[in-house]
Parts: C-alpha cells; structure tokens; sequence
C-alpha cells in the first residue's frame, strides 16, 4: 500500500510539474520570445526560425542522451522510463496548448518574464520531487558527470544555458529578449531552489525532561530514530540526560503532542534543519 502511495504521489507531482512548465513555455516564454536556456530555450528559437514545433523538438533533443543513458547504464532503467515519459508528456502537452491556442499573454514583456521564470522553476520542482527529469541540457550535464566526474557539471550548464541566452540577441536581434531572459532564468532558479529547500527540510527536537525514557519511548513508538545526550544543567549542575531526534516536519506536531502527554514538564526546543544527509536520510534523487 505504502508503495502505491509513492508511485501514485510520484505520478501527481510530474504531471503537476508539467503543466505549470508547458504553461510557463506557451503561454509567457514563446509569445514573448524569451528564451530562458535549455533544450526549451533552443526549442524557442527553432520555432521562431523554422516553425518546427516547440515540444517535438525537446522531445527529439533528448533521444541521443536516452539512449546514451540505457547503452552505457548509468541510471536505473526506472529512472530512464521515468524521465521518457515526463519528456513526452511535456513535449505533447506544450504542442497541444499550441494547436488549441491555449490563452498567452501578451502584455508587459516583464512580467512575462517573471511569471515565465516562476512557472518553470515550479514545474521543474515538482518534477525533481517526482523523482524524474524533464532532459534537455541538465540531462546532457548527468551524463557529463558519470563519464568525467572532475568536471563542475555545474557551471558547464550554465555555460550551456548562457550560450543559449546570448543567441536569442541574435535570433531575435532585440537586446530586450537576452535582458528579459536571464529574469527568466533567475527567478527560475530562486523557486526551484525554494521549494526544494522546503521539501528537504527537517525539524530538530531537543526534549529535555524529568522522565526521559517516556519521551524517548514516545519516538520510538512512532518509529523515529532518536539520539540521548549527556546534559548538565547550568545553574543546578545536576546530570541529566537530553533526548534528540530529526523528524519530517509533518511527523513534528504529532511527536510534540506525544511528548507533552508523558510529561508536561518537558522543554521541547523544535529547529527548522535544511539539510540533513547520512543514516535514512538522503536527498531526491
């Protein structure tokens, strides 16, 4: 059952994630002509220049690192289907919001860009939370590390995606389109970053309690994994022993409820922790 929820949560957040971006690329980015970097950013520009449909290119564009990906097996097959289907789903959607004219916005070029960049750091968010990868250039830069992990995979993509940036100069031969870009592209990645921030964070609970063994009873019951440190108090210099434990953030009320009912005497101090690793924690993907 516990598996079903995950494939079922999985499924919700790529297909939440696609939507935003496709509506980010469509409907702000393209009528715009901002070309935000990536294989979306290149795709922009084809179908300025060509009329070549915007997800049929990225789907295309991400073929050759698919199945440079299975040949050489550097991700889990899973993974490689997973990233398949968020790249199809996100190339047929982006083209359907064309062929039925889905509403864009053509006013203020600037606040196109930002909305454009809110939208794609979103989708792309929620997209990673998924567990899954919408390709392009960040795929290209995964391949990269496996074949050559010395390199800063890093800056390569943002070399990558400037690249791309300066050519929209060039393709639109308006300044305006590289300006408005790289708002794109900022607060694209000031969302991402943002949410997936708030998706990894933990909560730090420090109980210092008169019955320590009811409290550390309390996380073990709930299946947490709990640390009991040696304390002394400052003004008694009396022993005593402080229970710790890094929980979910949703798990944290619950927990703090249970610890006041063993003992309502307890000091519960609750921290706010961004990045946990190592033992069961670890990161997305």
């Amino acid at each position: 059952m516990e598996k079903i929820k995950c494939i079922a949560c999985s499924i919700l957040l790529n297909t939440a994630g696609i939507l935003i971006y496709a509506v980010g690329i469509s409907s702000f980015a393209s009528p715009n002509e901002i070309a935000p970097g990536g294989a979306s950013g290149i795709a922009i520009l084809i179908n300025y220049m060509t009329g070549c449909p915007i997800g049929l290119f990225v789907f295309l564009f991400n073929i050759p690192f698919l199945l440079v990906i299975v040949w050489k097996r550097y991700f889990s097959f899973a993974f490689v289907c997973s990233t398949l289907l968020s790249t199809a789903g996100l190339s047929v959607i982006t083209d359907m919001m064309s062929a039925l004219h889905f509403p864009i916005y053509d006013g203020n070029p600037l606040l196109a860009s930002m909305f454009s960049g809110a939208m794609l750091g979103t989708g792309l968010a929620l997209v990673h939370l998924g567990r899954s990868n919408t390709g392009g250039i960040s795929l290209a830069g995964l391949i990269l590390q496996k074949c050559s992990p010395q390199f800063q995979v890093g800056k390569v993509i943002s070399a990558l995606n400037f690249v791309v940036v300066i050519a929209s100069v060039f393709v639109y031969r308006n300044i305006d389109s590289l300006l408005y870009a790289v708002i794109t592209v900022y607060i694209s990645g000031v969302f991402m970053d943002r949410i997936l921030a708030d998706a990894e964070a933990k909560s730090l609970l420090i109980v210092i309690a008169q019955s320590t063994d009811k409290v550390r009873q309390v996380f073990l019951d709930e299946g947490e994994g709990v640390t009991v440190l040696k304390g002394e108090g400052g003004y008694s210099n009396r022993r005593q022993r402080v229970v710790m434990c890094v929980t979910g953030k949703r798990e944290s009320g619950k927990l703090q409820e249970k610890i006041r009912n063993a003992d309502d005497n307890a000091l519960v101090i609750v921290m706010e922790v961004q990045h946990v690793t190592g033992k069961q924690f670890a990161r997305i993907i």
